[in-house]
């Protein structure tokens, strides 16, 4: 019986399946422990993207959600954070299709959001158009700050 050769590197003998072992764990530290090939891990669930800013006296929060409905759309706020979640459903227009690819993700999702302490609870609002949700969150009227003006003497 002949037994396949090992693959071996030249500068220190080591296999290659060692050095992609290697490899696939630094990558795992990396993503904080999440599997690189698992489709069930956290590295393929998905979250929306967002945007973070601050205008005229509100922090806002613009995230896209293409194909999730506003119905579908849950938003907390909890002190100074903020979480979005909901759930986009998979549509399939035939039952009997066979799927070749399919790199969208559906599901549940859920990301919170620490916003600076100014961040007043009180007075938060959303609105949805065309895919995309826009979270404004005013600050606390003692965070705002003032205009101190200066006087000649």
């Amino acid at each position: 019986m002949e037994t396949l050769p090992t693959l071996r590197r030249p500068d220190g003998g080591r296999s290659l399946l060692r050095d992609w072992d290697r490899l696939e764990n630094q990558m795992q530290r990396l993503l904080g422990g999440m599997s690189l090939w698992e489709p069930t891990s956290e590295a393929f669930t998905w979250g929306p993207k967002v945007d973070i800013s601050e205008d005229n006296g509100n922090y806002v929060l613009t995230a896209e959600l293409p194909g999730v409905e506003p119905d579908d759309v849950d938003i907390e706020m909890e002190g100074n954070v903020l979480t979005i979640g909901g759930e986009k459903d998979v549509k399939r227009e035939h039952e009997d299709e066979r799927v070749q690819l399919s790199e969208r993700r559906y599901g549940a999702f859920a990301r919170s959001f620490t916003l600076p302490s100014a961040a007043d609870p009180e007075n938060v609002t959303a609105e949805f158009h065309q895919g995309v949700l826009t979270v404004r969150v005013g600050k606390r009227a003692e965070a705002r700050g003032k205009k101190i003006e200066v006087k000649a003497t």
